[in-house]
């Protein structure tokens, strides 16, 4: 009895060693943590990018006949739900490299997980400087808050020459981290901080900070959040009389910041990471490729986000293309990545796994809305 049970188990081995397994004929899953239900201003475009990156790169012919396929979760703008949704994604799903997640609370929760596991976690908006260096295995897509900070702050200061500012903040992790960076590059400046208020997620009435800061009268300010929050803010700014140039963050680079906050717009300067205009043949491609299917789709459009999740997408594929799919191969070519041609520039990873994205200004865009329009200043 006891050698029929050894037979069969080796037999089983053998035949379990032998056959082909899902993974070398089936599809390539690639998995994706995105802000799908809290923040879809941003996960929804985001969503797209990924879509079309994929899209392509099947029609393409895959790799060697095999099309890939993203497993989507949502981070739900919780460090707790983001960690869940990446284990879902490498244990059971079985994702040889993830894009995601968005915010710096969830890939700070999360890339650990990705890094003990040895996949390649591509985080494509987190801006927390806590991310460089952290992991082999953790690569970012975008520029960090600092990078924007220094960019943005120095052109305010030898384009304008403002003596004062106040800080009116989103009270959120994102915001809050905004404020600080931002407020430090300022104070090196020499530009001084006279009022600093917040506001909370959800919030629409804003008179009550705003008139705090008139009472401060400051040279220009300072308000960074999101766009449901800082688009009204900059209208009822503008309804108390408050005339100063308005600062924002890259989470104001959406078409619906300009229509709701109408003439109040006007003058606003971004730090962003994306330009329409970028001349290349791939961009092009990108830009109207975007617009068609998100109104064929009737979602919210926000291009810089499509953008950039297109890139750190493209970027995965790239190097399942080069180097196969495993993801020891996909994080080889990340590692060494170099020029790569993408919609928001040519960019390359830094020994810390930052981008560097060539042809900018300290690696991030910087525009100002006229007539309704972002407009690279630099």
């Amino acid at each position: 009895m006891k050698a029929i049970k050894l037979v069969m188990a080796v037999t089983g081995a053998v035949l379990c060693f032998a056959a082909p397994t899902f993974s070398d004929s089936g599809p390539i899953k690639i998995g994706s943590v995105l802000r799908l239900s809290i923040g879809a201003e941003h996960g929804i475009p985001s969503k797209r990018g990924v879509l079309m990156a994929v899209d392509q790169f099947n029609k393409a012919g895959g790799y060697n006949g095999r099309k890939v396929e993203v497993i989507f979760e949502d981070e739900k703008d919780s460090p707790t739900a983001a960690v869940n949704a990446v284990k879902k994604l490498i244990e059971v799903d079985k994702v040889i490299a993830l894009v995601g997640p968005m915010t710096s609370g969830a890939t700070l929760a999360t890339y650990k997980i990705a890094d003990e596991a040895k996949v390649p976690m591509v985080t494509p908006t987190a801006t927390t400087p806590k991310a460089s260096g952290a992991s082999p295995y953790l690569f970012r897509a975008c520029s960090r808050i600092d990078t924007q900070a220094k960019a943005l702050t120095e052109y305010i200061a030898k384009t304008y020459k403002p003596k004062t500012v106040a800080i009116f903040y989103s009270n959120e992790p994102y915001g809050k981290g905004c404020a600080q960076v931002f407020g430090a590059d300022f104070e090196k400046l020499g530009i001084k901080k006279v009022a600093e208020e917040s506001f909370n997620r959800g919030d629409r009435d804003f008179k009550a900070q705003l008139t705090k800061i008139k009472e401060a009268n400051p040279a220009i300010i300072f308000i960074p959040g999101y766009t449901p929050e800082t688009a009204p803010a900059a209208s009822q700014a503008r309804q108390l009389g408050l005339k100063q140039r308005i600062i924002g963050v890259y989470g104001d680079m959406d078409p619906e910041y300009a229509k709701l906050a109408g003439p109040a717009a006007e003058g606003h300067l971004i730090a962003g990471e994306y330009d329409e205009n970028y001349n290349t043949p791939r961009n092009k491609k990108f830009r109207e490729g975007y617009y068609q299917e998100a109104k064929a789709n009737n979602e919210t459009v926000n291009i810089m986000f499509a953008a950039l999740l297109y890139d750190a997408t493209g970027m995965v594929l790239q190097g399942i293309k080069q180097n196969g799919p495993t993801s020891e191969g996909i994080t080889k070519y990340l590692d060494g990545m170099k020029d790569f041609d993408g919609v928001t520039g040519k960019l390359s990873f830094n020994k810390e796994h930052d981008v560097v994205r060539s042809g900018t200004e300290a690696g991030v865009y910087l525009f100002e809305i006229k007539n309704g329009k972002y407009v690279k200043v630099q």
